[in-house]
């Protein structure tokens, strides 16, 4: 990557965005081709995905929604291959954190639920990682790029639809308390933070500035985004353990008052995350 403002002026909008690109990629590419993975390795490696995919979305007006469709299948099962036993772990993670915020009675009822969570655990043993598949979608991926460089047109495009996405998604949200809508929020919060950072990355700070969303306050948009997708990610994880004890043989006035208190507290962080989106106008 060329170093310095001056220095990067020479070159083109499409030069700067396919530089950012490539960099990703290359690091994609140099993990993969590790003979084992760490933790750390297989978390960036998610993130390169999640950032590709919104790279592609950033293309819905030149490309058409099937054909950027088409064009995420590659990264998103990169991650699907790389996930694992995530949901097993990130259920036991959310049991643990739901314990210390709810009423005794509900912890009861949670002690109760916790063999069940470690036999999950043991049900989906890690498989082996196949990098050889991996390798040929990243090389795919990486041809798709190279053949279809992204224009700062697109850019510019791409940015304000993710932005009114992110803003009828907010008010659906507000209007609806919905699981599976804010899931959606959630997805297209994300998006733009990543296509923001790609912004910053090419063109640096002075060019981010012209796409940010006005906010209220000290906080940058991409800093406010993260913060909503966090506590966004929470609530999608406790709706997912309420819908987990839903599945248990309990007795029903003990499943009924365990549901309750789980998405009481989704709620609770649902609400939280809307506050760093109404502090970056995306929620009145």
């Amino acid at each position: 990557m060329v170093d310095g403002t001056e220095g990067r002026k020479q070159f083109s909008p499409a030069t700067l965005l396919a530089e950012v690109i490539t960099a990703r990629l290359e690091s994609m590419q140099a993990r993969l081709e590790q003979p084992t993975l760490s933790g750390e390795d297989i978390h960036a490696l998610r993130v390169d995905c999640k950032s590709l995919r919104s790279g592609w979305q950033l293309r819905r007006a030149s490309l058409g929604k099937q054909l950027v469709s088409e064009h995420q299948a590659r990264p998103r099962d990169i991650a699907k291959a790389l996930a694992g036993p995530r949901e097993a772990q990130m259920l036991r993670k959310t049991h643990a954190r739901a314990y210390g915020w709810v009423d005794a009675h509900s912890q009861r009822l949670l002690d109760a639920l916790r063999p069940g969570l470690t036999a999950a655990m043991l049900d989906e043993p890690p498989a082996k990682l196949q990098h050889a598949p991996l390798l040929r979608l990243l090389a795919q991926e990486q041809s798709a790029w190279r053949e279809m460089p992204l224009m700062y047109v697109e850019l510019e495009a791409g940015l304000a639809f993710s932005r009114e996405r992110v803003a009828r998604l907010a008010a659906q949200v507000v209007k609806t308390r919905e699981v599976e809508a804010s899931h959606r929020l959630r997805k297209w919060v994300k998006y733009r933070m990543f296509q923001l950072k790609l912004a910053d990355a090419a063109f640096g700070d002075a060019t981010l500035a012209q796409f940010e969303v006005p906010t209220h306050g000290r906080r940058r948009e991409s800093a406010l985004l993260d913060k909503a997708a966090s506590r966004l990610g929470n609530q999608h994880d406790l709706a997912e353990l309420a819908l987990w004890v839903g599945e248990r043989v309990i007795p029903r006035e003990s499943e009924a008052h365990l549901v309750s208190a789980v998405m009481a507290l989704a709620e609770q962080r649902l609400a939280q995350a809307l506050k760093p989106l109404a502090k970056a106008g995306y929620v009145t």
